[in-house]
């Protein structure tokens, strides 16, 4: 009873947030402006990637045209699987400063995530690139996933990721945005499993490192966690064990790319896959 009336009072100190969240249609309203791209609505810039896109009643968008998308990094054709209708929840955008010229990058979020799209908008408006980066069940972007690289790039992180009943798989897919468009860097996989004895999971961290030039070193990062497990199947036995493999990319300026230096990371994937 006392958890109940907790949980209840919880959900009335909330009720006032989302009414007022609610009430901000603009914060899904895709006949609103886009930031960073003066006099544009989100109709009007996506209508060059979905061509029949048009705002619903509720805020929201739906199409059910897209144009060709070429799919970069992990990314894959065959997970490009849009039927009659796309239905439109959400959308973001990052303004971006690529070569002295502003540009914007947009993700959006489609309900049944049939496509994975990433896309560049120069200040007017006008499309870049766009690029499909699904490769997986699932798409996501968190946090802070565009950073500056430098004055001529920025990095943007997409995870693709699916779970099942022991396992879990999160790749982080690195893509590099220049104000020519889109092109991608690398990835790395996070890998969970569990069984009646043990469990491990592997989380990953990206991070662009600190200083100066054309584009910043990009460091990576996997760490992974393991506990052993008692004949019950949930008491732990002893320490967890922690295990971090590292790795960068580095920007070759004379390939006008980045190149990997991901041994450990390549030796644990190989690894996870040679085990699970």
């Amino acid at each position: 009873m006392i958890r109940l009336l907790g949980v209840l009072a919880l959900i009335f100190c909330l009720m006032p947030v989302a009414l007022a969240a609610a009430a901000a249609k603009d914060d899904t309203d895709f006949a609103g402006a886009v930031p960073g791209l003066a006099g544009k609505t989100w109709v009007d810039v996506l209508s060059q990637i979905f061509p029949d896109i048009a705002a619903t009643d509720r805020g929201y968008a739906s199409a059910t045209e897209v144009i060709d998308l070429r799919s970069i990094g992990p990314g894959d054709d065959s997970w490009v699987k849009c039927g009659d209708k796309i239905e439109f929840v959400d959308r973001d955008a990052r303004p971006v400063r690529l070569s002295g010229r502003d540009f914007v990058i947009v993700t959006l979020t489609i309900e049944d995530e049939c496509v994975g799209p990433i896309a560049l908008f120069d200040a007017s408006g006008t499309l870049v690139d766009a690029v499909n980066i699904r490769g997986d069940q699932h798409v996501s972007f968190a946090g802070d996933y565009v950073r500056p690289l430098g004055p001529d790039g920025a990095l943007v992180i997409a995870s693709l990721w699916h779970d099942n009943s022991s396992q879990s798989y999160d790749i982080t897919s690195l893509v590099l945005a220049r104000s020519d468009g889109f092109s991608s860097i690398g990835g790395l996989l996070a890998f969970g499993s569990r069984d009646c004895r043990s469990q491990f999971i592997e989380g990953a961290k990206i991070d662009p490192a600190l200083g100066t030039g054309p584009m910043l070193r990009i460091d990576a990062a996997v760490t992974r966690r393991t506990q052993r497990l008692a004949a019950d199947c949930e008491t732990k036995i002893g320490p967890e064990a922690v295990t971090t493999f590292n790795g960068y990319w580095r920007w070759n300026a004379k390939q006008g790319a980045y190149e990997a230096h991901t041994r450990e990371l390549d030796l644990l994937d190989k690894w996870n896959e040679k085990h699970f």
